[in-house]
């Protein structure tokens, strides 16, 4: 088979492997920035590893979920681990796994690999919008609209928190193009929309979300 000819059989028995998954933890964590770099409570991190310790040993994210509490944050980190498989050779022996099943089982492997790449990618995009997203609504946004997108300001048009993406980047773009919109706030509105980007307000979205879950 062509991928046979072309990987060895140290690289073949490496890449069969199974998944071990971990979750871990921390409450009332007063900051996004620095969530990385503490030490997380629960599963393999035991009050010692952080999410930098466990990426350094073969760890990867695989999911994160956040919540707000009192003030701060609640941080639950899944972490997913390739263990490889001890006795390559006794499993090909003892199966009988043939070399194109033994082909499929590599590729769906690889593309496993770049699902998971594409998707820790994704999280990190998201993590990172969020503590951007934090910044630009506090500055921006909080004051008439609430710490977390709950109020209806001025008792006109509908909560932040409850406004998709898309409505958000009409109403800003019809705040900074017409003065009649907004009724009769374009003057306060008009100021804050005229600087404020699509790409600010995925991340304030992305903010939204993650404190309304």
């Amino acid at each position: 088979m062509k991928i046979l000819s072309s990987i060895t059989f140290t690289l073949l028995a490496s890449t069969l492997a199974y998944s071990q998954t971990t979750m871990c933890f921390k409450e009332n964590h007063n900051s996004m920035t620095t969530i990385e770099n503490t030490a997380l409570d629960g599963g393999e991190c035991k009050s010692s590893q952080t999410v930098n310790n466990m990426k350094a040993n073969g760890w990867k994210v695989d999911d994160i979920k956040i919540t707000t509490k009192d003030g701060g944050y609640d941080f639950i980190y899944i972490f997913k681990k390739n263990q490889s498989q001890s006795n390559f050779a006794q499993v090909n022996t003892n199966t009988n796994v043939s070399d194109a099943q033994l082909e499929e089982r590599i590729l769906k492997r690889m593309e496993a690999k770049k699902v998971q790449e594409a998707k820790e990618k994704e999280i990190k995009r998201v993590l990172e919008n969020k503590i951007a997203g934090k910044e630009i609504y506090t500055n921006k946004c909080q004051s008439c609209h609430g710490e977390k997108g709950e109020k209806v300001a001025y008792n006109v048009g509908m909560a932040l928190k409850d406004m998709a993406l898309g409505d958000m980047e009409h109403a800003i773009s019809q705040y900074t193009n017409r003065s009649d919109y907004g009724y009769g706030y374009s003057i306060l509105m008009r100021p804050i929309a005229s600087n404020t980007t699509n790409a600010q307000l995925a991340k304030i979205k992305d903010y939204l979300d993650s404190v309304n879950k």
